[in-house]
């Protein structure tokens, strides 16, 4: 080979990999960029305050503030314990005997969430609560404010306040899913399908001692960005718990990662089946 020759070969290969050298670089600069922008996100997420909500029964839709799991919401946990002490809330519920000694009222104890009232503990929660609230449904949001305040009692199942709204146009904005403090920056989209695939298949290959017979998909009805918010529930079991198939409704927020991969970092549920008496 000719000495210029073999000069031209040396440079030309050196600034192959250089340029080489540079593309991974930007490649490894945009990945870290994707990572610190999910992280971002993700933050601002759980910075925020979200609640699960429910129809509980055919008149009672209400956010659920669930108590003793793992320390959540020790506020309301904390005006329970209280009024539950004075009031013997779960003493009165479970002895039939005691009605004259009752300090609360059956609100809802039709369906499969029985739901009582007690008014100190109304009184108490509602001075911790928000002046409003923003629910998103499957199609759409509204502010909403606080009506009453109830609970639900039950050995077997979680244990949770539940915060009734009134008037949530479900014509105009769907099913109610959850709530949040501050608004969410949420893109209502019409093309989910390739993503609700991929986190159906993820569902699909976990192993659970408990599941639906005949399980409800996962439905994505929002996003912001990476992060898709989404719900498994028939909506059929608040109504008329014979017809539904559904006994553990999902609310859940999940991140996209890079390989497909994804980050849950809200998850809010009820167990209608009962777990921990089985």
């Amino acid at each position: 080979m000719h000495k210029t020759t073999i000069i031209i070969f040396i440079i030309s290969f050196s600034l192959f990999i250089s340029c080489k050298d540079k593309d991974n670089k930007i490649k490894n600069i945009q990945l870290q960029n994707v990572t610190n922008d999910t992280k971002q996100l993700e933050a601002e997420i759980t910075d925020n305050t979200i609640y699960p909500v429910y129809n509980l029964a055919n008149n009672t839709t209400a956010i659920v503030v669930e108590i003793f799991d793992s320390g959540k919401n020790p506020e309301y946990e904390k005006i329970y314990r209280t009024i539950n002490e004075t009031d013997s809330l779960e003493t009165g519920f479970y002895d039939h005997w005691s009605a004259k000694k009752r300090k609360f009222e059956y609100y809802d104890t039709l369906g499969i969430v029985q739901l009582i009232k007690s008014k100190e503990l109304e009184k108490e929660i509602k001075k911790i609560i928000e002046p409003k609230y923003y629910v998103y449904g499957t199609k759409g949001f509204s502010e909403v404010t606080v009506d009453e305040v109830v609970c639900r009692i039950d050995d077997c199942r979680e244990n949770f306040i539940g915060l009734t709204i009134k008037n949530f146009d479900t014509a105009k904005n769907g099913k109610p899913l959850l709530c949040s403090i501050k608004p969410l920056k949420l893109t209502y989209g019409k093309n989910y399908y390739a993503v609700q695939n991929k986190i159906q298949k993820i569902d699909d290959s976990l192993v659970y001692r408990y599941f639906d017979t005949d399980p409800t998909k996962v439905k994505i009805f929002a996003n912001n960005g990476p992060a898709y918010f989404t719900y498994n529930d028939d909506f059929l079991w608040g109504k008329n718990s014979k017809l539904s198939k559904c006994k553990f409704p999902e609310r859940r927020v999940l991140v996209q990662q890079k390989n497909n991969k994804f980050n849950t970092i809200l998850l809010g549920g009820l167990d209608l089946y009962g777990l921990s008496c089985d």
